[in-house]
């Protein structure tokens, strides 16, 4: 099991209620896709100990490394970045980690 990460940092000077309207887009269009088995994202809660320029997560599950290559390659997915991320985004960071315990992350 394949959990990929996108911390993403916004742009500059965008609405407050652009922030939801990621969220919400991301959840329509995403769960869309056969090979995303679970999806969550979330916004900031600020805090004054913890610096953060991430103001929005994507957290998206796939059964392994091919069903995770066939979703990015998804036209749903490419139509997702075009129309929501690359307008949005000044900054993703993309994490990936392998959930099965004792599997050899080189055969995920």
């Amino acid at each position: 099991m394949i959990h990929h990460l996108k911390l993403i940092q916004l742009k500059g000077g965008l609405p407050p209620q652009r922030v939801e309207e990621v969220m919400v887009e991301s959840r329509i269009r995403l769960l869309k896709i056969q090979d995303v088995l679970s999806l969550a994202c979330g916004k900031k809660i600020p805090l004054k100990e913890q610096e953060s320029f991430h103001d929005l997560f994507l957290a998206l599950e796939f059964e392994n490394i091919l069903k995770r290559t066939s979703a990015f390659d998804h036209p749903l997915y490419h139509q997702f970045e075009a129309q929501i991320l690359k307008p949005n985004a000044a900054k993703i960071e993309v994490l990936e980690f392998e959930m099965d315990p004792g599997k050899d992350v080189r055969f995920s």
